[in-house]
This record gives structure tokens, sequence and C-alpha cells, in this order.
């Protein structure tokens, strides 16, 4: 009978099983970092001096556009690259994405890289956008990705 009853209802289990998951799901992603409304991100940037770590695409940014003085680094890169991203592990780092929806997986590579004090931007640039605080237009990625020093040629002289 309970064979027969799991078969004949098999939709209703599943219907379950998933509006579960869809209720738990926030908590499953929230990812390594305290979520900050962006009032709270402002002030830890005035007073503590975070620094602001965006993980967006070069199509978002491109589009979007980016937060002035923030840092760039792709998601992907962030496993081997996140020592760069401030001169110790005690700076406060808020991770952003368009959403927010995707940051917090990067907070969590960024805690386990050793920094201490890792946020989550609540509602990512969209956020930071509808708060009215400036956001810098780029003509492409190569102008928001962080600059390098390359080498300067050095011009020869014939003699």
């Amino acid at each position: 009978m309970s064979q027969e009853f799991l078969i004949q209802n098999s939709w209703l289990i599943a219907l379950a099983f998933g509006s579960g998951l869809m209720l738990i799901w926030p908590i499953l992603t929230k990812g390594g970092g305290t979520r900050v409304t962006v009032p709270q991100a402002t002030l830890l940037i005035n007073q503590k001096k975070a620094v602001l770590v965006d993980i967006r695409d070069d199509d978002f940014v491109n589009n979007s556009g980016v937060v002035p003085n923030s840092r760039r680094m792709a998601i992907k890169d962030l496993k081997e690259k996140a020592g760069t991203l401030a001169k110790t592990k005690e700076t406060p780092l808020i991770v952003l994405c368009q959403t927010g929806a995707r940051s917090g997986a990067a907070a969590t590579v960024l805690k386990a890289a050793g920094y201490t004090d890792v946020f989550v931007l609540d509602g990512g640039l969209n956020a930071w956008k509808e708060a009215g605080l400036p956001v810098k237009k780029v003509q492409d990625a190569a102008d928001a990705a962080p600059k390098t020093k390359t080498p300067k040629a050095t011009k020869q002289v014939a003699k």
C-alpha cells in the first residue's frame, strides 16, 4: 500500500521537496560573508578603510559601470590572487556583484584565503545605484581592471 501511494503521488512528493529546498536556499547560499546594507558598507569604507571587491564579469561592468576605487577581480581568479586585494588580512573586504547573489561564494573563498573581516554587499551594485552612490562608466573591461605597472620602453639610440 505505501509503495503504491508513493508511485501515485510522486509529483506531490517532488513538489513538497522542491518547495522545502526553495525555502532553505537563501540559508544555504549565504556563503562566508556577513551581509551588509549600502549604508553599513559606506561606514566600513569611511571608518575602517574597507576595500570593495567587484567580482562581476566584464559584460556586467561594461553595461553597468564600476564603483570608484573598487578592486576588480574575476571570481575564477580569487583563489590564486586573493592576497593582492589588501595590504593585510585584517583589512575589511566588501564583496560586490550585480545583485548580491554570487558574492557569498566569493566571500567564502576570501575567508579561506585568511581574510578575517569579509562582508557581502546586500543587493550588490543594483542597491549601490539605488542609494544614489557614484558609479563610474567604463569604455571597456580593460579600463575597469586593476592597473598593473608595466615596464617602460626605453629608446635605443644608434651610435
